[in-house]
């Protein structure tokens, strides 16, 4: 039974401890793994028929020896009595003397002799073999025969020459019973050893096969849609095998069209927004310079109006240029945010550094640092912009955000160069960190969604020390190795502005 978190507090402390126990418990119990269960189920089942068979053994052990006693006394009786007549008809003869050896060492029956006077009487040694190897004890006890006892007086005359007692032994009989119950234990141990191994063999197998799709669905799940699994002999194991492969091979045609798509989406929306920022510089900028001329012009054929017209005219043509300026400026902003002209003809690392500048410019209160490592000039117009957007958006959301001081941004190559080589991006800061479940904004989710359609990943976590790390990966376009300028080649890093450690 678990208990909601919102009630746990109200709970007693022992009621609160006792179901932390049992949950932890029950977890532990789905923690054992299946070979476990199965070897462990399988010996159960052996241990049980074991002392069912015990048990059967035993009553029939019991009830077949009680009716070997009681026929070996009845037997040895008879015999007894015949011997007895011949002693008593025999003149002179002691019934020690004439006691036949075959009936000293009767099976499952001890036989003794007893003078009138009640003395045991000796018999004289016969050479016969000792008897074989006694069961256990306890053994004994559990068959527990109950004691069969004959008395049978030799009389001869009217006279009392001897007295033989005949008990029934169940030693032998007890020592039969061991002998197959140890020969069949043995047996069922030697065959209850080699199924278990048995077992533990092919679960282990199985067990191998099970962890190599553990392994592809890990794989699975980091996006590494090439894994395949080899179909093991186990039929059923094949089968899932062969439908996890054409599952995966299904969501890796699923993510590369994907990824297509996403890809053509960022192209057409870099398109759109250059397209933009063009009708923006071309259309609003020569409109706004007009104005701005006009103000100007307005301005100064206030100046030879009539004098209680002229102050008003020249301030409120003043008051247009100014507004026309802040429409200038605007507009310069609104054309950088949508598509940076420079992307196109400036390396990668100046147009960071001019977008750290601007950020230095506009909050000079608050630290900025720039570190670029192997970089190119130039990648594609696409991963160009999209490093620059995911820079540009992680320090906003740093300052508007996480209220942070100082923010710093580290870009650079890693890994072989061309082919296989990644960009890794990383914006860290010193402001109060992300939140326990980080909310998927406009900014974060089209970032994220920019990042995927080139196939890199994009992650926001804590600092070790505080504050919010943006990580950014891409895989760098094919062709596009770092050999554009001597600075990148070599692999420099440089700082641009001042910065401290975040």
């Amino acid at each position: 039974m678990s208990v909601h978190p919102a009630t746990r507090a109200s709970l007693p402390r022992g009621i609160a401890g006792a179901d932390d126990q049992a949950g932890a418990a029950e977890a532990s119990v789905r923690r054992v793994s299946l070979r476990t269960r199965v070897l462990g189920a399988v010996l159960a089942i052996n241990l049980v028929a074991a002392v069912v068979a015990g048990a059967v053994v035993v009553v029939n052990a019991r009830v077949a020896a009680g009716r070997e006693m009681v026929a070996s006394v009845e037997m040895a009786e008879n015999m007894v009595r015949e011997v007895a007549e011949r002693v008593a008809s025999e003149q002179g003869t002691t019934l020690a003397a004439a006691f036949p050896p075959h009936l000293r060492h009767l099976r499952h029956v001890r036989i003794s002799l007893e003078g009138p006077d009640g003395r045991p009487a000796v018999l004289p040694a016969d050479g016969a073999p000792a008897n074989g190897e006694a069961a256990p004890s306890w053994f004994a006890r559990l068959i527990g025969v109950s004691q069969v006892t004959r008395r049978i007086d030799v009389v001869a005359d009217g006279t009392l020459i001897g007295r033989v007692r005949i008990e029934g032994v169940p030693d032998d009989e007890v020592a039969e019973v061991w002998d197959d119950v140890f020969d069949f234990a043995s047996v069922a141990l030697a065959v209850n050893f080699a199924i278990l191994s048995a077992l533990f063999v092919a679960l282990g197998q199985v067990r191998r096969d099970l962890s190599r799709f553990r392994g592809a669905l890990d794989e699975l799940e980091h996006n590494g849609f090439a894994c395949r699994v080899e179909p093991p002999r186990t039929r059923e194991l094949a089968e899932v095998a062969e439908r996890f492969n054409a599952f995966a091979e299904t969501l890796g045609a699923a993510r590369e069209e994907n990824a297509h798509l996403y890809a053509r989406l960022v192209s057409l929306q870099e398109d759109e927004r250059r397209q933009i920022a063009g009708d923006l510089h071309d259309e609003l900028g020569p409109l706004m310079f007009g104005l701005k001329a006009s103000a100007d012009s307005l301005a100064r054929l206030a100046a030879t109006a009539p004098a209680e017209n002229a102050e008003r005219m020249v301030a409120r043509a003043k008051s247009l240029i100014e507004i026309v300026e802040r429409m200038q400026v605007a507009n310069r902003r609104l054309l950088t945010r949508i598509r940076p002209a420079a992307l196109d003809h400036v390396p990668l690392k100046d147009v960071l550094s001019s977008l750290v500048a601007d950020f230095r410019q506009h909050d000079p209160e608050r630290r900025f640092a720039l570190e670029t490592g192997v970089l190119a000039d130039h990648y594609e117009p696409s991963f160009d912009a999209t490093v620059y957007r995911c820079a540009q958006e992680g320090v906003t959301n740093a300052l508007k955000h996480g209220n942070a001081r100082s923010v710093r941004i580290i870009v650079g190559e890693e890994g072989r160069r061309g082919a296989g080589g990644m960009l890794r991006l990383v914006v860290a800061d010193d402001g109060k960190g992300p939140p326990a479940i980080p909310s998927m904004g406009h900014g974060l989710s089209g970032m994220t969604e920019r990042v995927r359609a080139l196939g890199g990943s994009c992650r926001l976590e804590r600092g070790n020390e505080g504050g919010a790390r943006l990580f950014v990966e891409l895989p760098i376009p094919l062709g596009h190795s770092t050999s554009a300028s001597p600075s990148s080649a070599e692999g420099r890093r440089v700082r641009s502005g001042p910065g401290h450690p975040v």
